[in-house]
């Protein structure tokens, strides 16, 4: 296939063509007289997506015989090298290296064990590229580090962990091993006996340092050849020259081949032409070119610019769209690309951004149009994967009410019986049950007492939720084997449903398949893995199932493509979009590592985060050089301004630069072109009619539908919201209780209100030291029933124990007054002038020696003062017009001492009822007027009508529609019927 030559065998693509199609030209040029030989080639590429492209244009024909495509990676595989073990697996390598890990957490206790797969698995990525650069352990070791701080001596503890994995007489070798040991072995045999059949590299550029000694090789070979991907052919031999005396020059996209050339003894005048097709449009192709040169001569843009000709011209199929939020720039690059499928073209979106990716996704579902995206489905975000994940976490700690009803309404859950709708039925019950009643730890015998009174099926659904409950019951540490069983068979369980034996679908479609492949590829390596905590155990599986892909190469829309960077060298796209062109996304932000910084990778010869930064580049300037090509961008993200990307930024300020070559000019018509496009997809969003805002509510029921019954703590509700007894008493609509307490002040004030009523229930004597540890001891059980954040519940119990003291003491002069008569009394009085019932449940009531009554409520939160309860805040001023009227059966009627609010809060400052201000007889008229005032038909439930607009929150703000109208505004009132 190839003439001899003394020098290595190199060539070059230039950045812009189609670089699967033009390797095949040049391969099929050069083998028409000798077929045979062309059927006997082998040739290596760097990606998946790469091998399968070529596969597809040999498909397309003609017929002949084929040559052998294949993987570099699949050089760790090769079986033709004798001597070398077979290479361990990827997992297997980070769980040994987890036990060592974990046998170093405990020596350092100031070290959390949740990091500890996290941990070798950096640890495995460490050495996987130590081993593929030829970096010794004592290499690592060896290192200066008297300027770096004590970081070091306990980073070099865990890098040591990984010496003993170099003694190949062990331990086998991992695939990054073997793949240097394979190359370099091949390399010494070629010397001596090189293949006499063709063997060529095509797409890669030679980063790695094992993939460069295998390009090196193969390029010495009588008839091997290397083909390199995007061969700016425009940069000038005195750039070439800067790249290889410069520093720190790795992030030109060009360096790699510059470090190749020399490593190979070449000049850049040895890179041949494979094939002699031109880039679409050689002019964009100098621009881009002058615009990437090194930063130390960028001052050749004044001398070079002026020849570079007419700007528009090279910039005609360039569109520059600069979207204000990262949503429009979804949409209008779905909008092109539902364009391309009508005008029958191939586009492909080249971004690193998978948000982006996923937002142009959905966009697309408008038209039921499924991109085919190279990167496929994360495993753990695939209906197993979530499924999986929620059943590992489940059992390492107590079943809560929310955990168990995300497993009971995952689609996958119940998926074997055949009645999925009942069973929907039914846990839509069990949840409203959780919200109303709880518990927040719901158990097998609630389960059971849950069902008691239903039918025979329902009793059954319920046994099979109770059996699950007690199934994922946290266990003490286990073996990763045994955990991983009990994790697949609960999975199954759930997932086949009651009295069903099956799997369900769990294991089924491309998603499931590949869920089972990651857990049984776990059972595998299981005895590499040691002993785990349930904790310990559902970290490790998560991270475990992130090496998982779901993919589906025969749904997407053959047409429209979504690429990593890295396949922009594949080529083949008619219309090319760069999405998400900021800096931080593209080129990427680099990884922090944990081990050695950036200074300690240059002495230690292991790859700088400038290389990512330098492949970026190159990747970046082979998509921007295609047939038509979007340069798209978000001016804003979710919470700040964006930067361009460095390289947008480069081109636009070259061009801007040029105004003799049209430079202004082109950049706005780029500009113009993307506007287009976003005020198109702008105005599919925009809707048909626009809804004119709410008014601000003021129903007006019948008198005969207005509440008949009122506790005394809604009486400030009536007043300050009257909206909110409306929608609760008239629309009889109440709002759910979260499935788990929410950490917030209403559940501490009920859990203290508890704790209180207990203690106090026993009559335990304020003066007598024990009376504060009994205090304690019982605030520590409530807390532990209905607390289920330990980190909360501490806080919590602290906050109590700063403040028992003088609780206690305010107690003993509670105590001093009177004795405890009667808690959690409920009462009821009934005004006869309007036929309201006035209801109450009051915390504690005392009689003193005159047999008068004193009213405690209990207030955790904040306390209202005399002016608030004159005004809106009457619960104690109605309590004790009830308990003189009566209406306390198990109190009789009796005279009131005293009402006071007893503050259990940070103030402490307790704050009495104004009774001496307001006689019952005043209270009794004023509480009668205001009712009165709401047996007028024409009186309306005005929403938020004293609402604090900042500190105040009504449960009904949604349903009044609060936001489209102010609490300035007039109220709207409306009959209701």
């Amino acid at each position: 296939m190839f003439e001899p030559s003394t020098k290595p065998r190199l060539f070059g693509v230039p950045p812009g063509v189609d670089f699967a199609q033009a390797v095949i030209d040049g391969l099929t040029t050069r083998s028409d007289a000798n077929p045979e030989a062309f059927a006997r080639t082998r040739i290596f590429v760097n990606t998946s997506r790469m091998q399968r492209r070529m596969r597809d244009l040999f498909d397309a024909g003609p017929p002949r015989l084929l040559p052998r495509v294949q993987l570099i990676t699949d050089l760790a595989m090769e079986p033709a090298v004798l001597g070398l073990a077979p290479p361990v697996s990827p997992l297997r390598r980070r769980l040994e290296l987890s036990q060592l890990v974990a046998k170093l957490l405990d020596s350092e206790p100031d070290l959390p064990r949740a990091s500890l797969y996290d941990l070798s698995d950096s640890l495995a990525n460490l050495m996987d590229e130590m081993q593929g650069e030829g970096v010794s352990p004592e290499k690592i070791a060896a290192l200066d580090v008297s300027d770096q701080s004590g970081h070091w001596d306990r980073a070099l503890k865990f890098v040591n962990i990984i010496n003993r994995f170099y003694d190949a007489s062990e331990h086998p070798p991992d695939k990054d091993a073997r793949q240097r040991l394979v190359i370099e072995t091949l390399g010494r045999i070629w010397q001596n006996t090189p293949p006499t059949d063709p063997v060529i590299i095509a797409g890669s550029t030679g980063s790695r340092g094992a993939t460069a000694l295998f390009m090196q090789s193969v390029a010495q070979l009588p008839q091997g050849a290397v083909i390199l991907p995007g061969y700016d052919t425009h940069t000038p031999d005195h750039v070439w020259q800067a790249m290889s005396a410069m520093k720190g020059g790795e992030d030109h996209p060009q360096f790699r081949f510059r470090k190749f050339m020399n490593m190979m003894d070449v000049a850049p005048q040895d890179i041949a032409a494979w094939t002699d097709t031109a880039p679409h449009n050689p002019a964009r192709n100098r621009l881009v070119s002058l615009s990437l040169r090194p930063a130390p001569v960028t001052d050749q843009w004044l001398s070079d610019g002026p020849h570079l000709g007419d700007l528009g011209a090279a910039t005609q199929d360039v569109t520059l769209l600069e979207a204000a939020s990262p949503r429009a720039e979804a949409e209008a690059i779905a909008l092109r690309l539902r364009q391309a499928v009508d005008d029958g073209i191939t586009a492909a979106l080249i971004t690193p951004d998978r948000m982006l990716t996923r937002q142009v996704a959905a966009a697309l579902d408008r038209w039921d149009i499924v991109p085919d995206d190279s990167a496929g489905t994360p495993l753990p975000l695939s209906p197993p994967g979530r499924f999986l994940r929620h059943i590992a976490e489940a059992m390492t700690d107590r079943m809560t009410g929310e955990v168990l009803l995300t497993l009971l309404k995952h689609p996958l859950c119940n998926t074997g019986s055949g009645d999925r709708n009942q069973h929907l039925l039914w846990t839509r019950e069990l949840e409203l049950h959780l919200r109303r009643h709880g518990p927040p730890f719901p158990t097998a015998e609630m389960m059971t007492t849950w069902a008691t009174d239903t039918n025979d099926a329902l009793r059954a659904w319920a046994d099979w939720v109770a059996g699950r409950i007690t199934a994922l019951t946290p266990q003490g540490p286990d073996d990763l084997k045994p955990q991983t069983e009990r994790l697949m068979a609960e999975a199954e369980a759930l997932s086949a449903g009651p009295d069903n034996d099956g799997t369900g679908e769990l294991w089924e479609q491309g998603a499931g398949r590949e869920a089972r492949r990651v857990c049984d590829l776990l059972l595998r390596d299981a005895d590499a893995g040691g002993t785990l905590t349930s904790t310990e155990f559902a970290q490790m599986f998560g991270a475990i199932l992130t090496d998982g892909v779901v993919r589906n190469r025969d749904k997407g829309h053959p047409r429209i493509l979504i690429w990593g960077t890295l396949e922009a060298r594949v080529g083949g796209a008619d219309l090319v979009i760069l999405g998400g062109m900021n800096e931080g996304v593209w080129p990427e932000a680099p990884a922090p590592d944990p081990w050695l910084n950036r200074t300690m990778r240059a002495k230690a010869g292991l790859l700088l985060p400038e290389r990512r930064i330098g492949l970026s580049a190159h990747d970046y300037q082979q998509a921007v050089t295609g047939a038509e090509v979007w340069i798209s961008r978000a001016k804003r993200s979710s919470d700040a301004e964006t930067v361009p990307s460095r390289w947008v930024n480069r081109l636009l300020n070259l061009m801007n630069g040029l105004p003799e070559q049209g430079g202004p000019d082109a950049v706005q018509a780029m500009r113009t072109r993307g506007e287009r496009w976003l005020a198109m997809a702008a105005q599919l969003s925009e809707p048909d009619t626009v809804t004119p805002p709410a008014r601000r509510p003021s129903p007006q029921p019948p008198v005969t539908a207005r509440p008949r019954s009122l506790s005394v703590t809604r009486i400030k509700t009536l007043i300050r919201d009257p909206y909110a007894i409306y929608a609760e008493k008239v629309l009889r609509l109440k709002p759910l209780d979260p499935l788990v307490p929410q950490a917030d002040a209403p559940l501490r004030g009920v859990i203290m209100h508890r704790v209180l009523e207990l203690w106090v229930a026993e009559k335990p004597d304020a003066s007598d030291p024990a009376a504060r540890a009994r205090l304690l001891e019982i605030a520590n059980e409530q807390f532990a029933q209905n607390c289920p954040w330990p980190t909360i519940r501490a806080q919590w119990l602290t906050r109590l124990e700063c403040v028992i003291d003088i609780f206690i003491a305010g107690e003993a002069a509670r105590q001093s007054k009177g004795t405890v008569a009667q808690l959690e009394a409920w009462g009821e009085m009934l005004i006869p002038s309007v036929g309201v019932t006035i209801t109450c449940k009051a915390d504690r009531f005392d009689v003193n020696d005159a047999g008068q009554v004193l009213i405690y409520d209990y207030k955790t939160g904040t306390v209202p003062t005399e002016a608030m309860q004159k005004s809106f805040d009457k619960q104690l001023l109605v309590e004790a017009v009830m308990v003189e009227n009566g209406a306390f059966a198990s109190l009789g009627r009796a005279d009131v001492a005293g009402a006071v609010f007893v503050a259990v809060n940070t103030a402490m400052k307790d704050i009495a009822a104004p009774l001496d201000d307001l006689t019952p007889s005043q209270i009794w008229a004023e509480l009668e007027q205001h009712l009165l005032y709401w047996d007028d038909v024409q009186n309306g439930y005005t929403a938020r009508r004293a609402l604090h607009l900042r500190t105040d929150m009504s449960p009904y703000d949604h349903l009044s529609r609060f936001g489209e109208w102010k609490s300035g505004d007039d109220p709207a009132p409306e009959v209701m019927t």
